[in-house]
């Protein structure tokens, strides 16, 4: 949820929202076209608990900036019966009447919850609800109904959000959902920041993230993990070499990361890769100063339910440095190095 709420969280904050996580009253399926503004018509059609009220579903989360993109396919069958998985770093988490898994690396270890029901972790349609929702608490903001849509078979409305055209100078922000006819449930959403000196200063400009129902039925009661599933495997090129040297090629002006060489590839002459794993949890924030010594500057910085990303320039080359902790084993750290622009 970290990558979401960094670009989500931009406006209420730049504006003044009253807070997004806040139901408003049930109003009736479909919303009345035309404009409103928050609080008025289209947003008075909308209610967190019917946005997110939907189970036995399928879908595919995504938060991207600054060509970095992070994205999570989920399986819902109830509130604590769901699990997702995720690439780079790749781990699959999983919720089995309210215990928490995580497989990484072939292991399978325990994961706490943020929350009762795991929503920092699951990332779903949840998520994106309060999302949604947030916006009809800040002054201005415009909410408006667009005509028909239909996602995963379902028959919806679509509601488009815009920023006060007077704050553009400072933010724009846009975002578009598609809600459910019949029950009110989120199917998809996705929002973006276009431009804006606020966001530019927080490296916002072009980050995106977006949420999609793939499919509704069919989902079954989610098992506790044995062993990691295929699909959660480290993806990585298969020519890539094993060993305690980094790929050849590796910029000279970039340190080399800490811990030990799980794999290392040159992914080209330009771009290279490597994944080790380090006990020490605070592996990337030294990596990260390590960087900042030889001249890098932090470019974006977020959290996810999966680990912590932090991408960093020095002009010539870009440094993408991902850890994923595992509780009580350590972390995995990838860093992925490439000419910049």
């Amino acid at each position: 949820m970290g990558a979401v709420v960094v670009v989500v969280g931009m406006g209420a904050a730049a504006c003044g929202s009253s807070g997004g996580s806040k139901a408003t009253s049930p109003a009736r399926a479909t919303a009345p076209s035309g404009t409103s503004s928050a609080g008025s018509p289209a947003a008075a059609g909308l209610s967190l608990a019917r946005l997110g009220s939907l189970t036995d579903y399928s879908f595919t989360s995504t938060a991207g900036n600054d060509g970095y993109t992070f994205t999570v396919n989920g399986e819902v069958h109830g509130p604590t019966d769901w699990e997702t998985r995720s690439t780079s770093p790749a781990v699959a988490s999983y919720d089995v009447g309210g215990r928490g898994y995580a497989v990484a690396l072939g292991q399978v270890t325990s994961l706490s919850f943020k929350t009762p029901d795991g929503l920092t972790h699951l990332n779903g349609e949840t998520t994106y609800a309060q999302a949604l929702i947030g916006y009809t608490h800040v002054a201005g903001i415009r909410i408006t109904t667009a005509g028909p849509c239909r996602v995963a078979g379902v028959e919806g409305t679509t509601y488009q959000v815009k920023s006060p055209s007077a704050d553009a100078p400072l933010l724009v922000e846009t975002a578009t959902a598609c809600v459910a006819d019949g029950s009110g449930a989120l199917l998809s959403y996705s929002s973006g920041v276009p431009g804006g000196s606020a966001a530019s200063a927080a490296h916002l400009t072009g980050a995106t993230v977006s949420f999609t129902v793939d499919a509704v039925g069919g989902i079954g009661a989610i098992a506790a993990p044995s062993a990691p599933p295929t699909s959660t495997a480290a993806r990585v090129p298969s020519d890539a070499g094993a060993g305690p040297g980094l790929p050849a090629g590796f910029p000279a002006q970039v340190p080399a990361p800490p811990g030990k060489v799980l794999s290392a590839v040159a992914l080209g002459p330009t771009k290279w890769y490597v994944e080790l794993t380090e006990p020490d949890a605070g592996a990337q924030a030294a990596y990260v100063q390590a960087l900042q010594g030889k001249g890098f500057v932090v470019v974006t910085k977020s959290n996810t339910p999966a680990g912590d990303i932090t991408t960093l320039s020095d002009g010539s080359l870009q440094v993408l440095a991902e850890q994923m902790s595992l509780p009580g084993q350590g972390v995995v750290l990838a860093v992925t190095v490439s000419t910049a622009g």
